[in-house]
């Protein structure tokens, strides 16, 4: 893949997802998860030109999906492009900056009474889905499918994770998650992924603090191994992560439509 962002995607999903490499475009299934949007997508190595036909193809590329997710395997694509492209359709498109740790991470303690452990029993995997379930329904995200989404998603990260493809640490006060992210890695690419903290305790420095806890982990691992994560470009995760040593290297742009039913 030429974009980093898409690259690591791969690694993080790696026996998860089944893929078909053509040469105009990659297929993407991930067939225990058909709720999972961004595991069941089509990347193209061309830039769009014709809505209509992108999407015809997406059916016929993924005749049972309900949902519509594509991307471009072309770092810096220009958004206003694809949004001209797509502007008569009920697609949102979005851009995604990858961003790179070249230096040092500039180093947070974890917050008073705050412990960082790997994510290890079915209780800890129950409060990191009910987190995500908040914020996605926060987003409007469809609720039909949410929860079994989220559970077969825990359900192949500790797969992975018994793999040693990775691990998932959480940020628990007492017996109480309020935040968590996940790392994952070969030799040369560390990929941080999907970063939340429970809404009634953000600001507080817990995403930083698992930032270095989960780093340390994977450089112990792989110590040449560029360290990337990816965010929305006007994010303030994006904006935290830059603050944290993270410069932005290249964007991606992704449109989707969530299920017609909703």
């Amino acid at each position: 893949m030429r974009a980093l962002e898409f690259d690591t995607d791969l690694m993080v999903q790696a026996g998860q997802c089944d893929v078909v490499d053509l040469p105009d475009r990659i297929i993407q299934t991930t067939p225990a998860e058909p709720n999972f949007w961004f595991g069941n997508r089509v990347l193209f190595r061309d830039p769009p030109r014709d809505a209509a036909q992108v999407i015809d193809g997406f059916h016929g590329d993924l005749p049972h999906a309900r949902h519509i997710c594509l991307g471009w395997d072309i770092p810096n694509l220009p958004l206003d492009h694809v949004r001209t492209v797509f502007a008569q359709t009920d697609l949102v498109v979005e851009q995604s900056e990858t961003l790179a740790l070249r230096g040092q991470l500039n180093r947070a303690s974890a917050p008073k009474g705050l412990t960082i452990r790997p994510l290890v029993s079915a209780a800890d995997w129950a409060q990191s889905e009910a987190i995500s379930k908040r914020d996605l329904l926060a987003d409007k995200m469809p609720v039909r499918g949410m929860d079994s989404f989220l559970s077969k998603r825990s359900k192949g990260r500790w797969a992975q994770i018994e793999k040693r493809m990775g691990q998932w640490f959480g940020a628990f006060r007492g017996a109480d998650l309020v935040g968590d992210m996940g790392i994952f890695h070969n030799d040369r690419l560390i990929r941080y992924q999907s970063v939340q903290t429970h809404f009634d305790h953000r600001r507080q420095g817990i995403c930083s603090a698992l930032l270095c806890a989960s780093l340390d982990w994977a450089r112990a691992r792989a110590p040449d191994a560029l360290a990337v994560i990816v965010a929305n470009a006007e994010s303030d995760a994006g904006r935290l992560y830059r603050r944290a040593g993270f410069a932005a290297l290249e964007t991606t742009i992704s449109a989707f439509r969530p299920p017609d039913d909703g």
